[in-house]
């Protein structure tokens, strides 16, 4: 008899903590409001990502104009080249890059920025690849700190973030590889 009435007993527990959870369910699912079928999602505003050339502030040996590399350089892949007078390899990269531009064409926008302190007029070069003076970068580039030349950085397509950034002259196949990819 312990037994039988011991199991009515759990079963009456059982029931109870049913019917409360029910009513929970219910208490919820009525607080929520209705979504009404005919209401037009609103729209959701896309904010354009900030490319890298626009915080890569550059001037103008010729006119001293200064404005970002974005002003310049189009929606394309952008590929820096920076050069000192006192470096070795620079006018090594001086030719890679001419040839780089004779490959690429329109499809990259090259350029050779130099530190302030250092400009060079290339006369020689100057009509295939524009040269400027780099005034500021974004920190995580340090441009114009750059100690090791040279340097070459590459922009990806729409130059919103760094592609490449090699130190040291290498062979033009492996520039003309790297750019191929982008």
């Amino acid at each position: 008899m312990k037994s039988n009435l011991f199991s009515v007993f759990l079963f009456l527990v059982f029931l109870s903590l049913s019917c409360a959870t029910a009513d929970k369910v219910q208490d919820q699912n009525q607080e929520q409001p209705e979504v009404q079928a005919e209401s037009e999602p609103e729209p959701v505003e896309l904010k354009k990502k900030k490319s890298i050339s626009e915080d890569i502030i550059v001037r103008d040996i010729y006119t001293k104009e200064e404005y970002p590399l974005s002003k310049i350089a189009r929606k394309s892949v952008v590929f820096i080249e920076l050069s000192a007078s006192w470096c070795k390899a620079c006018p090594e990269m001086k030719e890679t890059t001419a040839k780089l531009v004779s490959y690429f064409g329109n499809r990259v926008f090259f350029i050779r920025l130099y530190l302030e302190n250092d400009i060079q007029e290339d006369r020689e070069y100057r009509d295939i690849v524009p040269e400027m003076v780099v005034v500021s970068s974004p920190v995580e580039l340090s441009l114009e700190k750059t100690d090791i030349m040279p340097r070459v950085v590459v922009l990806s397509n729409s130059a919103s973030e760094v592609a490449a950034d090699i130190i040291g002259a290498y062979p033009s196949l492996y520039y003309y590889g790297l750019l191929s990819e982008l």
